[in-house]
């Protein structure tokens, strides 16, 4: 399971994750509650999480031409300093006290873009790190250095939210981002075996579209994008909608709640993860990916109708474990199929999907402000079932392999 950390790169590429996901989830949690005390609106909610995550479906597969491209570590140090520029932004005007909605919604956006270079980046230069029989290990644990700090920025966010301000949350943020770029900095493998070549390729259009083709001629990786863009429109934007406005305005918690069940969340996303790492075999990913979003869909109907803050809880926890191992055996089917030139066009597929969290988020503050929070909530759980269920019975869904990692 800990093979991956016998690679010194593996362990700096860990921690550069775990950072920049302490200041993620930060700003996960802070975002939409300063959205919600600007302006009270649970479309706006959505917008904020649309913004985000816009460029990741207008720029994913250019953004994956770009890592096949050029060294994938000079992709990770670049996108790192784009999010200290951003949060650094919002810092700066919120100690000016100019903050206004806009702002927070454009900065989103700009966040944004540079999730859509850095999430292919990280996991492309996995294969030049560790062994291939150590990928599946590899790929999970990346993730973990993700839902980790899940935990420890939701709780910190959550703190500073009972006892501190938002400055503070942006500040701790952007000092967060650039402990990042340091350790992205101190990487030595380039990940970027075959460039010249790659160069030789011709335009960067020209690479795109030959992704695209790829994509399209083997088709398993089409059932992978179908099954991630399902989670990505109906899982993954009620945490950033529907909890503030379950625990602010349903069960009228203090707002601080808000960070501490992500933090749960987070431990639901790191149990899932470090399960996945421990497995010798998974025959079906693709099946076993839309069971997974099947049992979140529960979840999130068992959470519509939640009384309390611990069924809330125990709901939160389950649904992160299922999103988490979906995107992990995403990443690893894409991974462990490709051959490591294509490596960053396959993983923009999960740029795609991840930008149709800006259809969802829409969709879910449409259906919060049109039905309320329990009712809209119900509707995309059973929204999310139903999907799923529709992937768990296709047949091209049987058709993907995790390789032999």
């Amino acid at each position: 399971m800990f093979a991956p950390f016998a690679s010194r790169d593996f362990r700096v590429l860990w921690l550069a994750i775990f950072l920049r996901s302490g200041a993620l989830w930060l700003d996960q949690v802070a975002r939409p509650v300063l959205i919600a005390e600007l302006t009270g609106s649970a479309l706006l909610l959505g917008a904020v999480l649309a913004a985000r995550m816009a460029p990741n479906l207008l720029l994913g597969l250019f953004a994956g031409a770009i890592v096949d491209r050029y060294p994938r570590r000079a992709v990770l140090v670049l996108s790192q300093a784009g999010n200290v520029a951003a949060s650094g932004a919002l810092f700066v005007l919120l100690i000016l006290d100019l903050v206004e909605a806009w702002q927070v919604i454009a900065l989103a956006a700009a966040s944004g873009l540079n999730i859509a270079f850095f999430q292919p980046a990280r996991q492309a230069i996995l294969p030049s790190m560790v062994p291939q029989s150590s990928l599946r290990s590899a790929v999970a644990l990346s993730q973990t250095a993700n839902t980790v700090m899940r935990i420890g920025g939701a709780l910190l966010a959550g703190l500073l939210l009972e006892f501190a301000d938002f400055t503070w949350i942006y500040g701790a943020m952007t000092g967060i981002y650039v402990g990042a770029v340091i350790c992205t900095a101190l990487i030595k493998t380039r990940g970027e075996a075959a460039t010249s070549a790659r160069r030789q390729a011709g335009s960067l259009g020209r690479q795109t579209l030959a992704g695209v083709r790829w994509a399209f001629e083997t088709r398993w990786p089409l059932a992978v994008l179908a099954i991630s863009i399902v989670m990505f429109i109906f899982l993954v934007p009620y945490q950033g909608v529907f909890i503030p406005l379950m625990v602010i305005d349903e069960l009228g918690e203090q707002s601080s709640w808000v960070g501490y069940l992500i933090a749960i969340g987070g431990a639901g996303a790191a149990a899932g993860s470090l399960a996945l790492a421990g497995l010798r075999t998974i025959p079906t990913p693709g099946r076993l990916m839309a069971a997974l979003l099947i049992a979140a869909g529960v979840g999130l109907a068992v959470l519509s109708g939640a009384p309390n803050l611990a069924v809330v809880a125990a709901c939160v926890f389950v649904a992160a474990a299922c999103s988490t191992n979906v995107m992990s055996l995403a990443n690893l089917t894409l991974l462990a199929q490709t051959s490591e030139d294509m490596a960053g066009r396959a993983l923009s597929l999960m740029n795609i999907a991840r930008g149709m969290i800006m259809v969802g988020a829409l969709v879910t503050g449409g259906l919060a402000d049109l039905l309320g929070p329990r009712a809209g909530l119900l509707t995309m759980g059973l929204c999310l079932v139903a999907a799923a269920a529709l992937m768990f019975a296709t047949p091209l869904a049987s058709r993907v392999s995790a390789g032999d990692s």
